[in-house]
């Protein structure tokens, strides 16, 4: 019951689905009741009156309540299967919709693989364990209940008999489910890494077989799937230990039942219609308790499902809105940093005491060894973190006061890895900007210098991209993400090692289109080639996280200072 709790506002939309589907397994459970007691009264009174026109009868009013009993199975099945796919189709929605709202620090946290096994895997696993043997496990529960009910009508003695075994039964389910719940969340676990081994397979592929590490790789999927086999053969001993365990007990109940009944026929305390009916709902009552065993076991492993999802949907990202955010006005451009300082742990600082304006249209680069936190600078103009200590600010505005979505629009982006998402070209270019008509995205590809290349593709811009855009080049997939940044028109532009790892005539076009887009723009500038730097109208010189030279190319070289010592290393042409 606490793991349907978890679930309450999943289900409450489809409340009345539920309750039909409640509804059609109490009118299953009646009818299958409704049988065997009108059989062991149709028998008595055969015995008694001779009367055999009342086999005609008892056969068509049998026949009668099973068809009724079909018709609401089927629509307790439908009902109940309908909520499943319904709900888990919530659930993934809400996984999927949480991890959109994750702040980046999220992700270092979790696995790729280990997100898409509990958006998937565990989800699937809630369906049906979970939700669908609800209603099964309601109808069964029922059905037995009514059982108990009508034996201890017919005789309360051999009733009694027949109860003892029950606790039994109940005790042996939960012996072996709370095993199964315990073995099931390694298990999920397992599926978490085997998904994510598959997923570096195909991301890493050219990597691996530059490498030649094939066989590794193949070694290594094939040992986890190994550890992921006996996990789930465990997992399927158990169910399979249990139910012999359940039909011994079974057979023990029937035995007792018989020899019992058999002796209170002989001495006239039961009739034979009545041992007859009592026999029955016995045998009625062998398949629901081996049925409400097994639907316990799937629950226990669904309840272990069930908890890793919870997990997911609890984690909260850290930047959040204030409650009296406002949407942030079209921007000029100016930004300031004032004594920003940035810890991801709470312990060692990243940034420290960072002060810096940037006036509106100008263009200023960021360098500095790995590690400097030229990366992390970014990110807060960006707003993925908030600064520890101290503001960050655009237009006078502080950043934490303003409505994220408004302040990212205003905001393009060219990173180093171009990230292209499954689709065709045109509409990676469109990908801030849905609503761009063909000729303002042709456009915006002309200015990046990628026209040329896209229209000589055989569908030109409705040409799908592979996963990644593997199969086009390194500056093929950089000028459609300038294209994608050009069409969203920012006011502030962050080149992110725009044309580092590029060959010389690559980097030609695309400083060209880069040329194109920073013009008049607010531009922060990471890079180490001399290229992107030196033409900058500011350079900002990071070292451990303090910012400990500022000013132009031919300044900072005068100064012989840090700056010098990184050109000479880093920035030679």
């Amino acid at each position: 019951m606490g793991d349907l709790m978890q679930l309450r506002n999943f289900l409450r939309p489809y409340w009345l689905h539920l309750g039909g589907g409640l509804g059609c397994a109490l009118v299953v459970a009646i009818a299958q009741l409704f049988v065997p007691r009108f059989l062991g009264n149709t028998i008595d009174a055969i015995i008694r009156t001779r009367n055999l026109q009342l086999l005609n009868l008892t056969a068509a009013v049998i026949l009668a309540a099973f068809l009724v009993r079909s018709v609401f199975l089927y629509g307790q099945l439908y009902l109940i299967f309908s909520i499943g796919h319904r709900v888990v189709a919530d659930l993934r929605n809400a996984i999927f919709r949480q991890i959109q709202r994750w702040s980046l620090d999220r992700f270092a946290r979790w696995h790729s693989g280990e997100l898409i096994a509990r958006a998937i895997q565990d989800t699937q696993l809630v369906q049906t364990n979970l939700l669908s043997g609800l209603v099964d496990f309601v109808g069964v529960s029922l059905t037995l209940f009514g059982i108990i009910v009508m034996i201890f009508w017919l005789q309360w003695q051999l009733a009694l008999v027949t109860v003892l075994v029950i606790p039994l039964f109940f005790g042996t389910a939960r012996l072996f489910g709370r095993e199964i719940h315990r073995i099931s969340a390694r298990a999920q676990q397992r599926i978490a890494d085997l998904t994510t081994l598959l997923r570096e397979a195909v991301a890493g592929a050219r990597v691996i077989r530059a490498f030649t590490q094939e066989e590794r790789e193949i070694a290594r999927f094939a040992a986890e799937n190994e550890r992921n086999f006996r996990e789930n053969l465990r997992i399927s001993t158990l169910v399979a230990t249990e139910a012999p365990v359940v039909s011994l007990l079974t057979t023990i109940g029937l035995v007792l039942v018989l020899w019992k009944g058999g002796q209170y026929v002989t001495r006239g305390v039961m009739t034979a219609g009545e041992l007859v009916a009592f026999l029955t709902y016995v045998g009625i009552a062998v398949e629901p308790v081996l049925h409400l065993t097994r639907l316990y076991s799937g629950m226990r492993q669904a309840a272990a499902s069930l908890e890793r999802i919870a997990e997911v949907l609890a984690t909260r990202e850290t930047v959040l809105e204030a409650p009296d955010a406002i949407d942030l006005p079209p921007i000029q451009g100016h930004v300031a940093f004032r004594n920003v300082s940035f810890t991801y742990d709470g312990q060692q600082e990243v940034l420290t005491d960072i002060t810096f304006e940037v006036r509106p249209g100008e263009r200023v680069a960021i360098i500095g060894p790995s590690g400097a936190g030229k990366s992390t600078l970014i990110n807060l103009i960006l707003r993925f973190y908030d600064p520890t200590q101290g503001v960050v600010e655009i237009d006078g505005v502080d950043l934490r006061r303003v409505k994220i979505q408004s302040l990212r629009r205003q905001i393009g982006i060219v990173p180093q890895e171009v990230v292209l998402f499954s689709g065709t070209i045109r509409e990676n270019i469109a990908f801030g900007c849905p609503e761009a008509t063909m000729e303002e995205i042709v456009a915006a590809a002309r200015a990046a210098n990628a026209h040329g290349f896209i229209s000589a593709l055989a569908e030109g811009y409705e040409t799908v991209v592979g996963e990644g855009g593997l199969q086009l080049s390194g500056g093929e997939r950089q000028r459609i993400a300038i294209a994608r940044a050009i069409l969203n028109n920012p006011r502030i532009l962050i080149l992110d090692e725009a044309t580092s790892a590029l060959d010389s005539e690559s980097e030609r076009l695309i400083q060209e289109a880069l040329e194109r887009l920073m013009e008049g723009r607010t531009t922060f500038i990471v890079a180490h080639r001399m290229s992107m730097v030196r033409h900058a109208h500011r350079i900002l010189v990071l070292m451990d996280g303090r910012l400990v030279e500022e000013g132009s190319h031919e300044d900072l070289l005068r100064r012989e200072g840090i700056y010098q010592r990184l050109s000479r290393l880093q920035l030679v042409e």
